[in-house]
């Protein structure tokens, strides 16, 4: 007969939507934290009555990502749409791992475009106010919703 061994470090207790009451349990005679946000697929869900995405790691390894796309590319001959097709390949993946997982009413699909966006501007040297929609609809490229 199989066994399950949790660790007690890296688990923890947290509360989404509704009461706030925090119980105490107990593993092997230790209790359990209780925690304001909890790592899941590489993501941090905030617990609270509202319950969200931190998208902050997905955004660092993107643009982690996306960086070093740039700098191998910067003074070579490289058209904007091999860059493109190289950032959607290699970091759009790194922005949206897991996303199977997220409830869609806890994502925040303007923060997904706005990464998304800074990234094309940058490729195709646009004004950080102009939109970049129409460009992106058609190269099909678009992050998220059109």
């Amino acid at each position: 007969m199989g066994y399950i061994l949790f660790n007690l470090i890296k688990s923890h207790l947290i509360t989404f939507g509704g009461s706030t009451h925090k119980a105490t349990l107990q593993l092997n005679n230790d209790t359990l934290r209780w925690s304001s946000k909890v790592k899941y697929l590489g993501l941090y869900l905030t617990g609270s009555a509202d319950f969200k995405i931190d998208l902050r790691t997905a955004e660092w390894k993107y643009f982690g990502c996306f960086n070093k796309i740039i700098k191998s590319v910067i003074g070579q001959q490289v058209n904007e749409m091999m860059v493109l097709k190289l950032v959607k390949t290699y970091c759009l993946p790194r922005l949206l791992y897991g996303c199977e997982s997220w409830p869609i009413e806890t994502v925040d699909k303007h923060e997904l475009d706005v990464i998304w966006n800074n990234g094309f501007r940058h490729i195709v040297n646009c004004c950080w106010r102009e939109s970049v929609k129409p460009l992106q609809f058609s190269v099909n490229l678009c992050c998220c919703h059109t």
